[in-house]
């Protein structure tokens, strides 16, 4: 059964997540779907949704498919990321439609796209403090692009959620609608101004801001450092405690060991 739906329209590309009763976990399956529908695309926008009236956008990356054997996903292909280069690497605009909660690697996922158009009551958070995962570098970095650096921090730090019309989020939630319906009108608005303009000069115009954006990593001993620590939060006991209370729906008790 497909986890997405997909309608192209002229020069518009719709892709819709319909897996509510998972909520639209991104799964192995959910991310290369979402990926192939992104790579697949010829059009000069295309806009990431969940369907109308949903209390959540995507809760985040599946945590059955985390690794649970203490291994850092650095060494592992995910699917996940993959979705997140694809956006990145889209030669066309994409705009997240963002109703409901965008958690995790969902929130990742938002603002990894070039546009946000979100309902008010649309909330954002990222959450990797709650179940003892340490965040990749790649991922942080485009934090820093979506959001000041005080805000990705506090998000980070207390992984609770902002809503899409927090001052925290001006500027990065580019547009604001009231409800499911205004906001399908102010996404379409929104896309089909970008569609009626140069595709080629927005597709050149995208890649050099791209560039520009992206994060220089560091390496030599401060990169060995980095993977360290991750390596210990991937192998930690705590990792395991926040895996078990999700599952369990309770507040995890993190030892830092």
């Amino acid at each position: 059964m497909p986890l997405c739906a997909v309608f192209d329209d002229e020069h518009l590309r719709v892709v819709t997540m319909t897996h509510a009763e998972r909520r639209n976990a991104l799964s192995t399956a959910m991310a290369e779907e979402l990926t192939a529908a992104i790579d697949g695309a010829e059009c000069r926008v295309l806009v990431l949704r969940a369907e109308p009236g949903v209390t959540t956008w995507s809760a985040g990356h599946d945590i059955n498919d985390l690794p649970g054997d203490g291994v850092d996903p650095l060494t592992w292909t995910s699917p996940v990321e993959h979705l997140v280069r694809a956006v990145r690497a889209a030669p066309f605009p994409v705009i997240a439609a963002v109703e409901g909660g965008a958690w995790g690697a969902a929130c990742n996922l938002a603002f990894a796209c070039d546009l946000i158009v979100a309902t008010r009551s649309a909330t954002f958070a990222i959450t990797p403090a709650r179940m003892g995962v340490p965040y990749h570098t790649e991922g942080v970095a485009q934090f820093l692009d979506a959001v000041p650096l005080h805000v990705a921090r506090e998000m980070f730090f207390t992984a609770q959620p902002l809503a899409a019309d927090s001052p925290h989020l001006s500027g990065t939630v580019t547009r604001l609608a009231d409800d499911a319906d205004s906001l399908e009108e102010t996404w379409r608005a929104l896309a089909h101004r970008i569609a009626s303009l140069a595709p080629l000069s927005i597709r050149a115009i995208k890649a050099e801001i791209n560039a520009l954006g992206d994060a220089r990593l560091l390496e030599g001993e401060d990169a060995e450092q980095r993977a360290a620590l991750r390596r210990a939060a991937w192998s930690s006991a705590d990792f395991a405690e926040g895996i078990a209370a999700f599952r369990e729906r309770r507040d995890p008790r993190f030892a830092g060991e």
